[in-house]
């Protein structure tokens, strides 16, 4: 069952974005598009990202897990899943601003897939369902999933990282650690809502 019904564009459904954070980067050049499927007891999500621009772009591909109370590798498989406003979510792959007298033993990282200037990455998540609520933080910071929920987007990080790495990302660097720096250098980009009814 399709849940968005928007242009489509080589078999993908093309997104605009549907939030513009307050003071996010702008990266001209950069193209995302997804598709949105109900697949019996989850979500189907496919997307591309396409890096028209001039400059290597790092779009935020994993996100940390926690287990037995300790942080985990990142995983290309979890998704951020967290409220979006009235009685929408979102499911997302992307950094965060850190909130105020916030502190970790050791801070959540997500890792990232460098894509130079004319290459794309295509990818597929599969979200269960009913959705189940995964923040980066546990207080306000971030919007807590909504109950119920009624409609969801998908969003993805992508970051130019020119000026937190003036003469380039190091080899051995495969990720960033959730800061105001990093959500400074990203510019999200998410689908149109799509219904969950």
């Amino acid at each position: 069952m399709m849940l968005a019904s928007l242009l489509t564009a080589g078999g993908l459904v093309m997104s605009g974005c549907a939030k513009a954070p307050e003071g996010e980067r702008k990266i001209d050049g950069v193209r995302f598009e997804s598709e949105i499927a109900k697949a019996g007891d989850a979500l189907e999500i496919s997307y591309r990202v396409v890096n028209d621009a001039d400059v290597d772009v790092y779009v935020v591909d994993s996100v940390p897990t926690y287990a037995n109370g300790a942080l985990q590798p990142a995983s290309a498989d979890t998704v951020y899943v967290l409220g979006s406003g009235g009685s929408r979510a979102e499911v997302s792959k992307r950094v965060f601003a850190l909130p105020d007298d916030t502190s970790f033993a050791q801070m959540p990282a997500v890792g990232w897939v460098e894509l130079a200037a004319g290459e794309e990455l295509e990818r597929n998540v599969r979200v269960p369902l009913p959705l189940e609520e995964y923040r980066p933080f546990d207080d306000d910071s971030v919007p807590q999933l909504p109950d119920p929920v009624e409609e969801v987007i998908f969003c993805v990080g992508v970051l130019d990282l020119r000026d937190l790495y003036p003469d380039g990302v190091p080899a051995e660097v495969t990720g960033l650690a959730h800061s105001d720096s990093a959500a400074e250098a990203q510019q999200i980009f998410c689908s149109d809502p799509a219904s969950l009814g």
